[in-house]
């Protein structure tokens, strides 16, 4: 049948060292406002989100491929709602082979707090105390994609390659929802924006502003609609070691009031 036909299924996707109950208070959310349709809180990366960024990916689409051939209802329509990683995980996922088949159904992609070109321009350099998470990942392969150093040339490296994947060009809109306070999602890079430092950096700015290019300009010529939101959060305390980034982070999965808002007042997006 036609795309408007069957279920709409949506899939949740957690981010670094998280588990399929972070993003629960959004699926509620969701549910509320769509009872009919259908929640996938992705768990096929819990134990493991060190590893290369495309084999969770991998993990991801076969995990929703497999939830969509026992659902009792066929798929109408597929939206994804990722924070942090899982955002990037997401992008992974459907450029993989096994979703080429759902292309005509996606809908809605959603990113909260999402690197999409990596760190290459963070405030919050990977020595200071503020990355508590790339602290731990000090070896791990996603640090290494994550701030470009996973190839000695940058246009091997896997976010790069990433930009040039297929997937957000299919979807009807692209949603990306960053906080200026958030310490581990660079604003620019979470709304995939080109950084004006990249503009000054002679070295590595062509590589950042490319990735710009190689991701919008297919959703521009597919005629995405991309929705970019600045999300503002009263923390209290001091910003000590970071903990205003860190909540700022944590907020766009934890705070009640933000979620119920930010998904009622665009449930347009959704529908």
């Amino acid at each position: 049948g036609r795309a408007g036909d069957g279920q709409h299924l949506f899939v949740f996707v957690h981010g670094f060292q998280g588990n399929q109950y972070d993003l629960r208070m959004i699926k509620n959310t969701l549910a509320d406002i769509f009872p009919e349709a259908d929640f996938l809180l992705s768990a096929s990366n819990e134990n493991d989100t060190y590893s290369d960024i495309g084999s969770l990916g991998d993990k991801l689409a076969r995990e929703v491929h497999a939830h969509i051939t026992q659902m009792l209802l066929p798929v109408g329509k597929l939206s994804f709602v990722g924070h942090s990683l899982g955002g990037i995980i997401t992008r992974a996922c459907l450029a993989q082979e096994i979703m080429k088949q759902y292309r005509p159904k996606f809908h809605t992609y959603c990113s909260l707090g999402s690197a999409h070109l990596g760190y290459q321009y963070s405030d919050n350099s990977i020595v200071d105390g503020g990355m508590w998470f790339l602290k731990k990942l000090k070896n791990s392969t996603a640090l290494h994609q994550f701030s470009l150093t996973d190839s000695k040339d940058p246009v091997k490296s896997f976010m790069y390659r990433l930009s040039e994947a297929p997937g957000l060009s299919h979807f009807t809109n692209v949603l990306l929802a960053a906080s200026p306070q958030d310490g581990y999602a660079p604003f620019y890079s979470a709304r995939i924006e080109v950084s004006a430092r990249s503009l000054k950096d002679a070295k590595a700015g062509s590589t950042h502003i490319a990735m710009v290019h190689n991701i919008l300009r297919p959703l521009q010529d597919a005629g995405v609609n991309i929705v970019r939101f600045e999300i503002h959060f009263h923390i209290h305390g001091q910003g000590l070691d970071g903990t205003i980034k860190r909540a700022a982070h944590i907020m766009l999965l934890e705070s009640l009031p933000f979620i119920r808002h930010f998904f009622t007042v665009n449930k347009q997006y959704f529908e």
